[in-house]
C-alpha cells in the first residue's frame, strides 16, 4: 500500500469513527444509573425484614394460626411433648422451621432432645433482648453504605453497590436501627461530567457527522491519488 492509499485508509476510517459518533458520544439509555438513598431509624420491637422473619415467628391468639402455633401455644404453658420414634427411623436435626417464637406475650427458643428413641420437644424462655441481640446484625457485618446510615442518619449508593434494595435490622451500641431504602432515583453519570443540555449533545453529533463526511471524502481523494 503506497502513502496516498494509506492516507486515504487513515482517513476513511476516521471518518466512520466519526459518523458512528452517536454510538458512543453520551448515548442515550446508557449514561444514567439508579441512586438509592438508605435512610436509619431507632426501632424498640422486631421488624418484619427477611433476615428476620425467616427465622422468627410469632404466635398470636388464634389456635388455627397454623398447626405449628397450635402446638406452640400448648408448649408456651409449659407442656412439653414427647415423641416415640420408630428405630429404623433417624432425626433431622432442624426439627423447627425458626430459631425464635413469640407466644403468650413471652419469647420462646425452641428445643429439642433425644434420649434413646424419645424425642422431647420443649420451649425454653428467653428475653426480648436475647431475641433482638440474635436477629439484629452487627454494624460490622452489614455492607458500607449501611453503615453510613446508622452513623449519619442516611446514606447513597449507586446500583453498583447494591445486589437488591433490601431492608436491615442492625445493632450498634447497644441500640438498634432499621435501614430500609427511602427512594430511588436515575440520575445521569456522563462519565465524571455534568449532564450536557440536548442541544450540546446534538451539536456534537452533528460536527462529529460533518467532520465524519469531510475526512470520507478527503480519504476518496487521497485513495484516487494512490491509483
Amino acid at each position: 500500500m503506497n502513502r496516498q492509499n494509506w492516507r486515504g485508509f487513515v482517513l476513511l476510517l476516521l471518518g466512520v469513527a466519526l459518523l458512528a459518533n452517536p454510538l458512543y458520544l453520551y448515548p442515550e439509555n446508557v449514561s444514567y444509573e439508579t441512586e438509592y438513598t438508605y435512610e436509619a431509624s431507632t426501632i424498640d420491637h422486631l421488624p418484619h425484614t427477611s433476615h428476620v422473619t425467616y427465622r422468627f415467628t410469632s404466635c398470636g391468639w388464634n389456635p388455627l394460626q397454623s398447626a405449628e402455633c397450635a402446638v406452640v401455644n400448648d408448649m408456651a404453658r409449659g407442656d412439653a411433648v414427647e415423641l416415640r420414634l420408630d428405630p429404623d427411623r433417624g432425626v433431622d436435626d432442624e426439627l423447627w422451621s425458626f430459631e425464635y417464637v413469640r407466644a403468650d406475650g413471652r419469647y420462646f427458643e425452641p428445643n429439642a432432645t433425644l434420649d434413646g428413641r424419645t424425642l422431647t420437644l420443649s420451649l425454653d424462655p428467653v428475653s426480648e433482648e436475647t431475641v433482638k441481640r440474635a436477629l439484629s446484625q452487627d454494624i460490622d457485618e452489614v455492607p458500607q453504605h449501611v453503615r453510613r446510615a446508622v452513623q449519619n442518619g442516611r446514606s447513597t449508593v449507586t446500583e453498583e453497590g447494591v445486589y437488591e434494595a433490601e431492608t436491615y435490622y442492625v445493632e450498634h451500641g447497644g441500640q438498634y436501627y432499621l435501614v430500609e431504602p427511602a427512594q430511588s432515583e436515575r440520575v445521569p453519570t456522563g462519565w465524571g461530567w455534568k449532564e450536557p443540555s440536548t442541544i450540546a449533545i446534538d451539536a456534537m453529533r452533528l460536527a462529529g457527522w460533518i467532520g465524519g463526511v469531510a475526512l470520507i471524502w478527503r480519504g476518496g481523494e487521497w485513495t484516487e491519488r494512490g491509483r
